[in-house]
């Protein structure tokens, strides 16, 4: 019914008409602005989950991609007025991955190309989508390839296109829909891929009815939302066993074992799913990833340097290469992938990622804060990212232009749990405790994703504000939400030595410095706490090893010129002072008026 629909679309010259010649492309986007909708979608407490775009190609008819609705429960369509009206699935193509919808929606059917005006290699074409969710757009560039797909029937085209252009349009210079834009096809920036415009008249005759299988579809993404890795493990399995040449459901049983942290499962699933795609980019990509997070890097590497042999337009690839070197310490190596990764892709998230990690190991916290900030640009509705900018903007000591950021954030995001925690953390950086506490107080009131940590950064704010019970008791919950977690126990540690017990001081940092015996702050704290507690010869050995570790510590040097001296061990104090000396000029000096001039001016 719908391909007859489409035909007399046609006939009627509906939208651009097919004699039109070229359009300037202003012109062009006027005249099929209407033809393509925002397509969002919610979860059954109608929070949005994504964003894609359709295309309409009859009356209250419209074709986008598959798979973004699995497992919604709500779908909507936004006019380009911005009135949004209920969308309902009412046919699946599931081999190719086009859906068609219900609505009614106010829109511009497409003109569809006639069979016979399709496309030549460097013929210039126009993309129509809503990439990003900034709004229906309009990006120019030329078919740079047929027959791509493992089908050969996919046009390869090189208009730029982001997350969210999936299921837009893709237009010949008269504004006639030729393709359907796959953005998963995407292996790189000027390298994109749509599906023929004549498949969405196929629709619904190839329409999938098993829907058992598509309550499969749905059912997995869900459970992956709320973390229930349980849950999933147990409805892939089902899949697996009622449909056993299934890709997907062995791809969603790869997903629900890393859920669980079963690795080496999650590479059987991927491995099982490669076998029953023939030749799957996503299960390829997640053998590889499951090498990685067991933490097996040269055949990590190994399986990622074969996809980039076989697939050299894969972003993907390219940064899954880079993970695998740099796991395995090839720092260099892992730079040149990621950078790689990001020219094919700029919104390859985990090249961004081992970029910003790459940065913060060499202690370049400037670098990873410019990492942050593209991430930022990039994905403007992921909140987390604007935190994750803020806390590296904290580790370059930049209180000033974090303050400026927060202040600039919405007041949901600004006054949420987590922007409190933020807006806290940013004022004990700018020397106001007072505040930050108050703001971290109020931050664990509404439940903050990170909840020890803001009881540790609470007792911290307490600390300097001298305030050692209270802060002691703050950092008390913090190891008791998390245990495990060493930086919880150092900072109560610290507590304790300043407010006085010095015993569970000195017991807790001697466990630490033996589960992390290359850690100098472990070392430091024990010493400190020994020398307190009148055991000057311990606490000299462990001041000692901390030394050893990182000799870049005038404080520490200052300390020990002290204990040397009461111990009287000269020779060692002159030694202490020369190594001061060259860190700190004017803490040596007064150190050396304290410790060694008083003895060298006694008459003998």
């Amino acid at each position: 019914m719908l391909r007859i629909v489409l035909l007399a679309a046609l006939a009627l010259g509906v939208a651009v008409s097919s004699h039109a010649s070229s359009l300037a492309p202003s012109v062009l986007f006027t005249a099929v602005r209407d033809g393509v909708l925002t397509v969002r979608t919610f979860d059954a407490e109608g929070a949005p989950i994504g964003t894609v775009s359709a295309i309409a190609v009859a009356t209250e008819r419209f074709v986008t991609l598959c798979s973004p609705l699995d497992g919604s429960d709500a779908i909507r369509l936004a006019e380009a007025g911005g009135r949004t009206v209920d969308a309902r699935v009412i046919a699946r193509d599931r081999g190719r991955n086009l859906c068609l919808l219900s609505a009614s929606a106010n829109a511009r059917t497409l003109a569809v190309a006639p069979a016979g005006a399709q496309p030549r290699v460097g013929s210039r074409i126009y993309a129509l989508s809503d990439a990003l969710g900034f709004g229906v757009g309009l990006t120019e560039g030329v078919i740079s390839g047929l027959g791509g797909g493992e089908r050969g029937e996919l046009l390869q085209f090189s208009a730029p296109v982001s997350p969210g252009s999936e299921g837009g349009a893709l237009l010949d210079e008269q504004g006639r829909l030729i393709g359907v834009i796959d953005y998963r096809q995407r292996e790189g920036q000027n390298v994109n891929f749509a599906m023929p415009a004549a498949w969405a008249s196929m629709i619904e005759a190839r329409h999938d009815t098993d829907t058992a299988l598509q309550s499969l579809r749905d059912r997995a993404p869900r459970l992956a939302r709320v973390g229930d890795g349980e849950a999933l493990v147990r409805l892939a399995m089902e899949w697996t066993r009622l449909y056993p040449e299934d890709a997907d459901g062995w791809t969603w049983r790869a997903v629900a074992a890393s859920m669980q942290g079963d690795f080496v499962g999650e590479e059987a699933a991927w491995r099982h799913a490669v076998l029953r795609a023939g030749s799957m980019t996503v299960a390829e990509l997640g053998v590889a990833g499951a090498l990685l997070r067991q933490q097996r890097f040269a055949e990590a590497r190994e399986a990622a340097a074969a996809l980039v042999g076989t697939r050299p337009e894969s972003a993907a690839a390219w940064s899954l290469l880079g993970q695998a070197h740099h796991g395995s310490g090839g720092v260099s190596e892992a730079e040149t992938a990621y950078r790689k990764a990001l020219a094919l892709d700029p919104w390859e998230m985990s090249a961004h990622l081992g970029l910003i990690s790459l940065a913060g190991q060499r202690g370049d916290h400037r670098v990873a804060a410019e990492g942050w900030s593209r991430l930022v640009r990039l994905y403007p509705s992921r909140p987390e990212l604007r935190w994750r900018l803020v806390e590296a903007l904290l580790f370059a000591q930049d209180g000033t232009r974090a303050h400026k950021l927060l202040a600039r954030f919405p007041s949901e995001l600004a006054d949420s749990a987590d922007g409190l925690f933020w807006r806290g953390a940013t004022a004990a950086l700018l020397g106001r405790p007072q505040a930050a506490s108050e703001l971290f107080r109020a931050s664990l009131a509404k439940g903050p994703s990170e909840p020890a940590r803001a009881w540790t950064e609470l007792g911290k704010a307490l600390f300097v504000l001298e305030r050692f019970p209270e802060a002691i008791a703050a950092m008390r919950e913090a190891v008791r939400i998390a245990p495990d977690d060493p930086d919880h126990r150092y900072w109560l540690a610290v507590a304790l030595k300043d407010g006085g017990h010095l015993d569970e001081a000195i017991r807790i940092n001697r466990d630490l410095s033996v589960a992390y015996p290359n850690e100098p702050r472990i070392w430091r704290q024990l010493g400190y706490a020994q020398v307190l507690a009148a055991r000057a010869p311990e606490g000299i050995e462990a001041l000692e090893r901390s030394l050893a570790l990182d000799p870049g510590q005038p404080r520490v040097w200052n300390a020990l010129m002290i204990l040397y001296r009461a111990a009287g061990r000269r020779a060692d104090l002159v030694r202490a002072h020369g190594n001061l000396r060259s860190l700190d000029a004017a803490m040596a000096e007064r150190a050396y008026l304290a410790t060694i001039h008083p003895d060298e001016a006694r008459p003998q």
